[in-house]
């Protein structure tokens, strides 16, 4: 007998311009929305795309190139009239959350907020704490939610979890689980492009060691579930699509020229959560991260990149073989990835300090909480001795190899 759950959300759509068009995918949602933003590089654009959306006929906004390029996108060219009717009674506000720290008193008074004035759809934006902020008000009223990713640099945009911060912001408290998937998820590829190369690392970072993470669950719960079998083929075919296309992807944001690799990473990173969903939710790489927060040093180097470095100590501990670790690594060292401590600005941490800080955070729940294995904190920085031994040690002479299929059950 086995268990099985398919995670993802109602709707993904990805192309250039589509948040010119918010307005009509979001019209069948709901009628009054609360769109969070927390963003400060792209709020002005982002206020105004949303706006003309609603302003603006959809004849104006549909994007003329795709409409000779795609029959799906053209077939909805002659539907805007109805789109238009749809949308014309709807009801807008914005509210930023750039100075909040998303903790519980802050999460409820949104939700307040958003129940006194009848919102019936919240929109998230931005890279993380929008998107966070959405979904962490469903954990008091319920509402439908619309997330607008505006970076990749983690992939928050296909969790259901909300990170709930103690009240400075300094430490995760806890994970809030919605009790339903999001209606849409709207990406719109010209403003994602317009990024930085290590954001978008940061992205790949973050959703290959997600990916890890699963497949880890799988080994160490010595899981045989049948259905889990196209879950797991669909992620090792995944981590064997991002490493191969990672470099030229990244290419295409340094030019700032889209090309298929990075339309597909970023599908990848915003959206591809139903086959891990289906087996794993946090992993050793998020509770190694979670005790890095500890060191000030941390803060300065996004999530994706240090969970893409955790990941190391975590093959590790599962026992991959050196061919998947070095395969690994080679890709961090490609894209920008960290693959030492060094590169996090923790080489000074003693490893009484790791203890201690480990110890430390486990005693106040977090990540720990909900691994499908057994983990302990000697564990965890046994792992990270190791990997640090393994990476001053060891020199990845060869390149990737992204026609092999990555297996770390090897």
């Amino acid at each position: 007998m086995s268990y099985y759950e398919f995670q993802t959300a109602k709707r993904y759509v990805q192309y250039p311009g589509a948040l010119r068009e918010f307005a009509r995918y979001a019209c069948p949602i709901g009628k009054r929305l609360l769109i969070i933003t927390a963003s400060n590089t792209v709020k002005a654009r982002l206020e105004n795309d949303i706006r003309e959306s609603f302003i603006q006929p959809c004849a104006s906004s549909f994007n003329k190139s795709l409409i000779d390029e795609s029959p799906k996108y053209a077939a909805y060219v002659s539907q805007g009239c109805r789109f238009d009717a749809m949308k014309g009674g709807m009801e807008y506000s914005f509210i930023d959350v750039r100075n909040k720290v998303l903790n519980a008193q802050n999460a409820q008074t949104l939700a307040a907020y958003v129940k006194a004035r009848q919102f019936d759809v919240v929109v998230g934006t931005g890279g993380g704490k929008g998107l966070d902020f959405a979904r962490a008000v469903t954990h008091f009223t319920p509402v439908k939610v619309i997330l607008v990713p505006t970076t990749a640099a983690t992939n928050a945009s296909i969790s259901q979890c909300s990170v709930i911060y103690i009240d400075d912001g300094s430490k995760i408290r806890e994970y809030w689980q919605m009790d339903t998937a999001p209606e849409l998820v709207l990406a719109d590829t010209e403003i994602l492009l317009d990024t930085a190369p290590s954001i978008l690392a940061s992205g790949m970072g973050d959703i290959i060691s997600t990916y890890y993470e699963a497949l880890c669950s799988v080994a160490l719960t010595h899981s045989k579930e049948k259905n889990s079998l196209l879950s797991v083929e669909g992620i090792r075919l995944a981590i064997d699509i991002v490493m191969r296309c990672g470099t030229d992807a990244l290419s295409a944001v340094k030019t700032h020229k889209s090309n298929p690799a990075f339309e597909c990473v970023l599908s990848l990173i915003l959206h591809n959560c139903g086959p891990f969903r289906a087996i794993c939710g946090l992993g050793f790489a998020h509770v190694l991260d979670e005790i890095m927060l500890s060191f000030p040093a941390a803060h300065k180097v996004p999530h994706g990149l240090r969970v893409g470095f955790a990941t190391i100590p975590m093959l590790l501990y599962q026992g991959a073989s050196p061919a998947v670790i070095n395969r690994y690594l080679a890709f961090c060292r490609q894209t920008g990835i960290p693959s030492s401590l060094a590169e996090i600005g923790l080489e000074h941490i003693s490893w009484d300090e790791w203890l201690q800080a480990a110890e430390k955070t486990v005693a106040e729940g977090g990540g720990m909480t909900s691994l499908p294995y057994p983990l302990s904190v000697q564990n965890i920085i046994h792992s990270l001795k190791r990997a640090n031994a393994y990476i001053e040690s060891q020199v990845c002479q060869s390149p990737c190899q992204p026609d092999k299929p990555d297996d770390p059950d090897r």
